[in-house]
């Protein structure tokens, strides 16, 4: 399993999390790959995707956050080419928040996100439709269905946002 952000281990809360995570877990789609956690949107959690947002921690957009991966990507695998002894660090620090209305299309390309970067990605589908998850993050009526999270420190807080509701 993928290690959650180092931030979020030293919390006591961790081990909570991780429970979440695990029991709420299934496929993305119906021929998915990879498993996901459902759970309920949180205010906790709307409020840090607003932060983080307005912070520019996070963008929204499965097209930018493609292109946002892709780029991190090719920074790390230069920095290994670099220094070869030092090894990646599977651990998630990119959270990837999915509404529960995408059509099989979306959640497909979902799907080959988580697989494409396993070192450092984790999804959570929360259950909430894209456009009120654009109502809660800007105030307006704005669909929105993918918010990657590419701060460690606010995944972490992320992360324990979805506690508030369980």
């Amino acid at each position: 399993m993928l290690k959650l952000p180092k931030d979020l281990v030293a919390d006591p809360r961790h081990d909570a999390v991780s429970a979440l995570l695990a029991t709420r877990a299934g496929l993305l789609w119906e021929g998915g790959r990879n498993e996901v956690a459902t759970l309920p949107m949180t205010d906790a959690l709307a409020a840090e995707l607003r932060g983080a947002l307005s912070a520019k921690h996070a963008c929204h957009g499965l097209e930018l956050i493609t292109d946002k991966l892709a780029s991190e990507q090719k920074g790390l695998d230069a920095a290994a080419r670099k220094a070869p002894e030092s090894p990646q660090n599977a651990r998630a620090s990119r959270l990837l928040f999915l509404a529960s209305d995408g059509s099989t299309r979306f959640y497909r390309d979902c799907d080959a996100l988580l697989s494409r970067y396993p070192q450092r990605l984790l999804a959570c589908r929360l259950e909430i439709s894209g456009e009120e998850l654009g109502e809660k993050l800007t105030g307006t009526a704005k669909m929105i269905r993918s918010v990657l999270v590419f701060d460690k420190r606010v995944a972490a807080r992320a992360l324990l946002a979805l506690l508030d509701a369980s």
